[in-house]
């Protein structure tokens, strides 16, 4: 866990902290509980290193090159 925090310190990673932790400073000062929500997320996000990389946020694409498709049936079905 402690290597998750001190590892890894991306350009995102050190912005979501930087705007997560604005938002927490601002959330406190207007006493507003849905900026300090969303600003804790942004915090947890970068400390626990989560959310979208410069990957993106899907999942990788298997690089296995023999796709087989397999034969389909259909029924037809008809009105009266």
């Amino acid at each position: 866990m402690l290597a998750n925090l001190t590892q890894n310190w991306g350009f995102m990673r050190i912005i979501r902290l930087l705007i997560g932790g604005y938002a927490l400073v601002e959330a406190y000062r207007a006493s507003d509980i849905l900026i300090g929500m969303m600003g804790t997320v942004l915090v947890g996000m970068a400390l626990l290193n989560a959310g979208c990389g410069s990957q993106g946020c899907g999942i990788p694409a298997s690089r296995n090159n023999h796709t087989t498709t397999e034969e389909v049936e259909y029924e037809e079905i008809h009105s009266k």
